[in-house]
């Protein structure tokens, strides 16, 4: 069950999930950083050394598994995050980036995450990457909000576990996504307050970087609705009937289910929420694919990334750089672009 406050000036939840609460009692003993400061761009002290680790660390690169993760959202599956402080041995690093797999969960598996976090690597960043579902049908069965504590799980652990704690200075934190892992998370910092706990922050400097973020989900029903040759709806690699079935269950078809009317899909649309509900103060946004055909290419409508951007970059306390890789597919972009992600993250600072 749930116990949610929504604030009528912003439409977050200030209370996301009762198993939130719960599992902060868990992690208490995981040497939390120290206050937020000033949202992540400066003046927010040194972290909190936490307790001493005992023993050897954890190993650089490998994977780590929550079981934490097991019920949240009513999926019985786990979270696990994939490694690399290859660059962090000798001397902890003081820029982590936390890369969100997309919706294939491909951490492990998928192509592409490794080498981002190789590259992260090689430029002397401490890197995870998170699987906040174990597979692809586990992260289809609820609305994006309703990942919020599973994705919070895993942040916890990526910033203030024992590897984090190892490797990591906690200074500057990237957070950075694709597709699902661009969209799960944003929504979380525009519907809850999760993201202005002090796991979320590093204590000089935090900003995300998010590929093909599905930020309105009537705009991205409708292209995966009729994007198919003929007109049809799309099939591979993104349903038209997985887009519906987030929000109106098993079988749902464009006749059964409205997403205009759709309570769910509209608190997962972002679009005109206001900057204030935002705690973190900058951002990168970047579309991919809308030259190339729907489907294949091009998989989440690009002008709703376009207006969160300049909703956000209105703002006299946020900043929003807009990208856009017409002609590099939703399936490629992140791994080919990435490391715009760094040199933006870089240059936030002078």
């Amino acid at each position: 069950m749930r116990s949610v406050i929504v604030e009528p000036s912003t439409g977050r939840r200030r209370v996301a999930a009762w198993a939130v609460i719960a599992t902060v009692s868990l992690f208490a003993c995981g040497g939390l950083r120290g206050p937020l400061g000033d949202g992540g761009r400066g003046d927010a002290g040194t972290p909190d050394a936490g307790p001493a680790d005992m023993g050897s660390p954890p190993p650089a690169t490998g994977a780590i598994t929550l079981d934490a993760c097991l019920g949240q959202t009513g999926v019985a599956e786990r979270c696990t995050l994939v490694t690399n402080a290859s660059a962090c041995t000798s001397a902890k690093c003081s820029r982590l980036v936390v890369v969100f797999s997309g919706g294939e969960m491909g951490c492990i598996t998928g192509s592409g995450y490794t080498s981002v976090l190789a590259g992260y690597a090689a430029r002397g960043y401490a890197a995870v990457c998170i699987n906040y579902f174990e597979t692809h049908e586990g992260s289809s069965k609820s609305p994006y909000v309703d990942e919020a504590a599973r994705i919070d799980l895993a942040v916890r652990e990526a910033t203030t576990g024992a590897w984090a704690r190892a490797y990591w200075s906690g200074e500057d934190l990237l957070l950075q996504g694709i597709s699902h892992g661009a969209t799960a998370p944003v929504i979380l910092m525009a519907r809850t307050n999760l993201e202005e706990q002090p796991h979320w922050r590093g204590a000089r400097l935090t900003a995300g970087c998010f590929f093909d973020g599905a930020y309105d989900q009537v705009a991205t029903a409708n292209l995966l609705g009729s994007g198919a040759v003929g007109g049809g709806p799309c099939t591979t690699p993104v349903s038209y009937t997985r887009w519906l079935e987030r929000y109106c269950g098993s079988g749902a078809t464009g006749a059964t289910c409205d997403l205009r009317t759709n309570a769910r899909a509209q608190e997962d649309t972002i679009t005109a929420v206001p900057a204030s509900a935002f705690a973190l103060r900058d951002f990168k946004l970047i579309e991919c694919g809308s030259a190339l055909r729907p489907c294949s290419g091009d998989i989440v409508s690009g002008p709703p990334i376009q207006t969160l951007c300049q909703t956000l970059d209105a703002s006299p306390l946020h900043t929003c750089s807009f990208g856009s890789l017409p002609t590099d597919g939703h399936l490629t972009c992140h791994a080919n672009a990435f490391d715009s992600c760094r040199t933006w993250f870089e240059g936030l600072r002078p």
